[in-house]
């Protein structure tokens, strides 16, 4: 895996395209340069996953995952991404509106590697790139 410095393949998937801009713009705020190729429902992601995959081609290195999503929900997303070979490895981070208990819960018991309020992003970025890096050190 690259380092943190190294500019990440990043995936958004998330329908709202204002919060994928949000977080794309949190991430450049920041002065890195990173890659994000960005879908708007968990079906079209998941596809494109899989051609990366067919292709052999270079997966990212990084999803950040709305919950409520059209056709495939998030958290059916994030259920598949686990249990495929292909993908499992690949850090989930949930980026949700919701702070519900029990949405948090449920992402983790999934596999999501952290749940990320949007609206701490919009606070403070710097939490969040801590939180990427220090997960990256103990996946290196």
């Amino acid at each position: 895996m690259e380092s943190i410095e190294g500019a990440l393949r990043i995936l958004l998937i998330d329908d709202n395209r204002d919060h994928t801009k949000i977080l794309q713009w949190a991430f450049r705020k920041t002065g890195r340069q990173d890659e994000f190729t960005c879908f708007d429902d968990g079906s079209s992601a998941l596809e494109y996953l899989r051609t990366l995959e067919r292709e052999q081609k270079a997966k990212p290195d990084l999803i950040f995952l709305d919950l409520n999503l059209p056709r495939l929900d998030g958290r059916e997303l994030l259920r598949l991404l686990k249990e495929e070979q292909a993908t499992k490895a690949i850090p989930v981070f949930i980026v949700s509106s919701s702070e519900r208990d029990e949405d948090v819960r449920k992402a983790y018991e999934l596999g999501a590697s952290n749940y990320v309020s949007k609206s701490a992003i919009l606070n403070d970025v710097d939490p969040l790139m801590k939180t990427i890096q220090a997960y990256r050190s103990k996946a290196t």
